[in-house]
């Protein structure tokens, strides 16, 4: 009787640095969990990829920092378009402000490239199992992101929330990249509106950027 493999589950790999491109795919063609599907070298590149990415594809692993763009825009535009992705970040950066926004916009993962291939296939895994990880090595920025105060960390959610209004996107498009479900994004917009005393999502925008908040 054959024994059927597992297929290992769909990548997508966003770095702007071949060689880094390279190393991933060694790595998780080693494990054997995860295979390289698809790789881009730039935003642009991550765009035309999503167009076409097969739904065999189910984590996208992405830099913070690329040539034409930011890694933070990669993940907010593929949790948009293709919600089903889950998110690990790979990157040389680990400052609590870069940490914050990235599980902000949605990823599963956060890994320094210092770290190695097993980190980064660890942190896949938790995100197969719907799990959050955190490379150890962040140490202080851990602390900091945990340490954020509840009105402080409320003013984080209402400015994220009010970027994506600004982008005219909808409660169901906004649902997709936070992770929530439309009717939870409802109740925060009108909360949102009733601290910032106005009765439209424009008028909301509108003052957002009159204050600097949204730009």
């Amino acid at each position: 009787m054959s024994v059927r493999l597992a297929v290992p589950c769909g990548v997508l790999v966003v770095d702007d640095h071949a060689l880094v491109r390279s190393g991933v795919r060694s790595f998780l063609e080693a494990d054997g969990r995860f295979r390289v599907a698809m790789e881009a070298g730039s935003v642009a590149e991550v765009r035309a990829r999503l167009e076409t990415l097969p739904d065999s594809v189910r984590f996208l692993v992405v830099d913070i920092e690329l040539r034409d763009g930011s890694g933070i825009d990669v993940i907010r535009e593929a949790r948009l378009r293709r919600p089903p992705l889950e998110v690990v970040v790979l990157t040389a950066f680990p400052d609590a402000r870069t940490l914050h926004r990235a599980l902000a916009t949605g990823a599963r993962g956060f890994v320094l490239k210092e770290a190695g291939g097993d980190a980064l296939v660890t942190a896949l895994a938790c995100a197969r199992d719907g799990q959050l990880y955190l490379d150890p090595r962040l140490g202080d920025a851990i602390a900091t992101v945990l340490a954020i105060p509840d009105d402080i960390a409320q003013q984080a959610s209402d400015q994220r929330l009010l970027s994506l209004l600004a982008e005219g996107l909808t409660d169901k498009d906004i649902a997709r990249i936070l992770g929530r479900t439309p009717s939870g994004v409802s109740r925060d917009i009108a909360a949102l509106l009733h601290r910032m005393g106005v009765s439209s999502r424009a008028a909301a925008v509108s003052q957002a950027v009159r204050s600097g908040i949204v730009v």
